[in-house]
């Protein structure tokens, strides 16, 4: 049994052997994860079990391989949300944030709007925008069951009052009815599938599906601003994430299809993140 200053240490000297880690940070999380619990109210004297501190070390030695951190603890934040993550649904990320901040203000235009999340995941979007745009209906629309159980899971959790649907992007066109929404939004899969295992590592073990799409990545886009088109209502918002490589291409495609360019996104990073564009 060792106190809790040496086990921290010996943490922290594990997860330094993964240069994509923050040490300190991520020891800190995952003791909290461990005894609920964090280390300034724990204390540097207390004694750590020699089963949890065997625990601590495994998760160590599993995210110095790359696993993950998101899927170890099982949550993760996106804005003030508390999401349950794991293996089968993308972890939310700081981009889609920036990218749903910019939404909000459109979203807002409106007294009683009708969107619809595409490509929906852990339901992040959809949940941030009812979070922040209560007076919105929502519907989330996700294929692939892994990820479905993760956006019933948060909808419970959170008590947001969001309408998932089980679907396929590539179906669903023919379901949706003409000029239904106000707001159709989406971070769909975009990563060219050239870029398969050029990745850092930590993305590999997020699911393929939810990453990369044909056509170099534009295959989401292309089909979404044409057969979603006449869901939109006149004047409505078709609204994108999208990679820091990809603007041009995807304004392009949307400029010809004749959409209104509004706003483009930038992240926090000053990259190209998104794009606003309305249906006249």
């Amino acid at each position: 049994m060792n106190n809790l200053n040496f086990v921290f240490k010996s943490m922290t000297e594990i997860l330094s052997q993964n240069e994509n880690c923050d040490p300190k940070f991520e020891a800190n999380l995952l003791l909290e994860h461990i005894f609920g619990k964090t280390r300034l109210e724990l204390g540097p004297d207390y004694q750590v079990g020699d089963r949890d501190e065997v625990r601590l070390y495994e998760l160590c030695h599993k995210r110095r391989e790359g696993y993950p951190l998101q899927y170890i603890l099982g949550s993760w934040q996106f804005f003030d949300l508390d999401l349950e993550v794991g293996e089968g649904v993308l972890i939310p990320r700081q981009d889609t944030e920036d990218v749903c901040y910019a939404a909000f203000e459109y979203i807002n235009k409106f007294a009683n709007p009708n969107v619809l999340d595409l490509c929906s995941g852990s339901g992040a979007i959809a949940l941030a925008i009812k979070r922040y745009c209560p007076h919105a209906n929502v519907m989330a629309l996700e294929k692939y069951p892994e990820a479905y159980k993760y956006l019933e899971r948060n909808i419970e959790k959170t008590g947001l009052r969001v309408l998932p649907v089980m679907g396929d992007v590539f179906n669903y066109d023919w379901v949706v009815e003409e000029e239904t929404f106000d707001v159709i939004i989406s971070n769909p899969p975009y990563i060219n599938p050239d870029q398969q295992g050029k990745l850092q590592k930590e993305v590999s073990f997020e699911p393929a599906t939810a990453l990369f799409a044909p056509d170099k990545g534009l295959r989401f886009y292309k089909f979404i601003s044409h057969y979603y088109k006449p869901a939109l209502n006149e004047g409505g918002y078709l609204i994108f994430e999208y990679g820091y490589d990809q603007a041009k291409q995807v304004r392009q495609l949307l400029f010809d299809e004749e959409y209104k360019i509004i706003k483009e996104i930038v992240d926090t990073a000053g990259n190209p993140r998104g794009i606003i564009v309305q249906k006249l």
